[in-house]
């Protein structure tokens, strides 16, 4: 772990496998992170999320594969930058999600690595960073509030 690094832990309110879910399932990305999500959960295999799917090539992650994958315990996968930090930013930088049961609910540590030097690292760091608390406060309120809705809810 560096200094620079992204690091943000969240305690959810719900069992660890519906919080891993979340990370890998397309359906559930497509409702808290991404319009459009696809995710071959192995290592190797895609994890491209769109939130421009009618222009796939910008505003995605187009190319990002998972590195390791430990079901209802870790993911790892390689991040492309925002259309205005993506000559910055490539896709060098990785994200780690790893989960932990705490009583009745899932510690979610989230940890984005890989930041280079310079004004324009640091400012799509600091984009990035804010970004993942946005994101990740909206997996915790999609998860937690939407519980009861989706308990009876069959789609096979």
């Amino acid at each position: 772990m560096h200094s620079r690094d992204i690091d943000i832990q969240m305690l959810i309110d719900q069992p660890i496998e519906k919080v891993f879910d979340a990370w890998i399932k397309p359906e559930l990305i497509e409702q808290w992170l991404a319009r459009k999500a696809r995710v071959e959960p192995a290592p190797g295999g895609v994890y491209e999320l769109f939130w421009d799917p009618e222009h796939p090539g910008i505003n995605s992650t187009v190319g990002c594969r998972i590195g390791s994958i430990v079901p209802n315990a870790e993911l790892s996968f390689n991040w492309k930058g925002p259309e205005p930090y993506a000559k910055v930013m490539g896709d060098a930088t990785k994200v780690f999600v790893r989960l932990e049961m705490q009583g009745n609910a899932t510690l979610l540590r989230f940890v984005h690595t890989g930041w280079g030097t310079g004004a324009r690292w640091e400012e799509a760091r600091l984009w990035q960073a804010e970004a993942w608390r946005r994101a990740i406060t909206n997996l915790k309120n999609f998860l937690e509030s939407s519980e009861k809705f989706l308990r009876g809810l069959s789609m096979n």
